[in-house]
């Protein structure tokens, strides 16, 4: 299901999702499950289409105007890549999303607690999350925490022969807080290795790769970025990796949108690990991290059940965010303030 409405022991509480028969949404909370509501429940949105957004959208009226507190859990946050106006003729669709989010603001703003979203494609999301809605607080969940869901990829990353490579200028800071966070030492980060990577704007495909490295000899090469989507960029830099004589290709993305499905990685890409931010289908190839289990019970377990009680979240100054403009470098003063526990970065 891509919405659910959870308790504060994250039981599901059972919400009808319709369609009618002219294309409108409706959402059902019966009348007794209504009433018998605590005062703070918890949404898990994983939106992947229109219609999933505006289910959300009813779901929250319905929840705010009965009186109740939310906090909202929304994994891959939409329109996110479209963080600016890339092109002539173009939306600015992460600043329209992020105020559709505030279409309920109106007498209930004290009411929405928290949105947490997960290792978002720039900071323009967090900052336009801040500037353009009223959620209480809004809460990063880094790479590297959903990284730490899974024992398979800490044991991947404390491999003295496992090197971090850098995808593109735009997950610099990404891959070097994802290094720092798994150093071996206080003094010694994981090694990492960088790529260039040039786009047309206007059909988003890739011109040109460059893997900047001589020799990957018996290493195995982690690339790691925010998404993939039909996998053109890992494609390219997997081929030089090969040619490099990497011993082992290891892929991982928090959000997996395979558009191009898993076959195109055959011969190149050995393993991929992505979160369960949205549904996958099962591969040998693939291995999903359950993140969302992991992330729900630290924000149960969390004193009053609150995000913002918690001492280890780390508060960030909006004044310390990048300019719009600086899309390529906006996310680094988030990604370098990481924390470990799992709760996210509150900002």
């Amino acid at each position: 299901m891509s919405i659910q409405l959870l308790d504060l022991q994250g039981q599901c509480i059972p919400v009808k999702f319709i369609e009618f028969s002219g294309g409108e949404r409706h959402v059902q909370i019966e009348a007794d499950t209504l009433q018998s509501l605590p005062n703070s429940v918890k949404v898990f949105a994983k939106i992947r289409h229109s219609a999933d957004l505006l289910d959300y959208l009813l779901l929250e009226n319905i929840l705010l105007e009965q009186g109740l507190n939310i906090d909202v859990e929304m994994p891959y946050f939409p329109y996110a890549r479209q963080d600016r106006r890339c092109a002539i003729g173009q939306a600015f669709s992460l600043d329209l999303m992020t105020r559709l989010l505030n279409s309920n603001v109106a007498q209930h703003d004290a009411q929405r607690r928290s949105i947490s979203i997960w290792d978002a494609h720039s900071a323009v999301s967090t900052r336009l999350l801040k500037q353009n809605t009223q959620f209480n607080q809004v809460i990063l969940r880094t790479p590297a925490q959903i990284m730490q869901c899974s024992p398979e990829l800490i044991g991947l990353l404390a491999d003295e022969d496992t090197v971090l490579i850098c995808p593109d200028a735009g997950a610099i800071p990404r891959t070097q807080t994802i290094a720092q966070t798994f150093a071996t030492s206080a003094t010694q980060a994981l090694a990492i290795v960088y790529c260039e990577k040039k786009r047309d704007p206007v059909t988003g495909r890739i011109i040109a790769t460059q893997v900047n490295t001589s020799d990957l000899s018996g290493k195995t090469a982690l690339i790691t970025d925010d998404i993939c989507d039909g996998g053109a960029t890992f494609i390219a830099i997997a081929q030089q990796l090969r040619a490099l004589n990497c011993q082992r290709i290891v892929l991982y993305v928090s959000h997996g949108i395979f558009s191009r499905g898993l076959a195109v990685f055959d011969g190149l890409i050995d393993q991929i690990f992505c979160s369960d931010s949205i549904a996958q289908q099962a591969h040998t190839k693939l291995t999903v991290i359950q993140a969302s289990a992991m992330f729900n019970s630290a924000d149960r377990n969390s004193p009053s059940n609150n995000p913002s009680s918690s001492p280890d979240n780390i508060p960030i100054n909006s004044n310390d965010i990048n300019d719009l403009n600086s899309v390529d470098n906006s996310s680094s003063n988030i990604l370098n303030s990481t924390n470990n526990d799992n709760k996210g970065i509150l900002l």
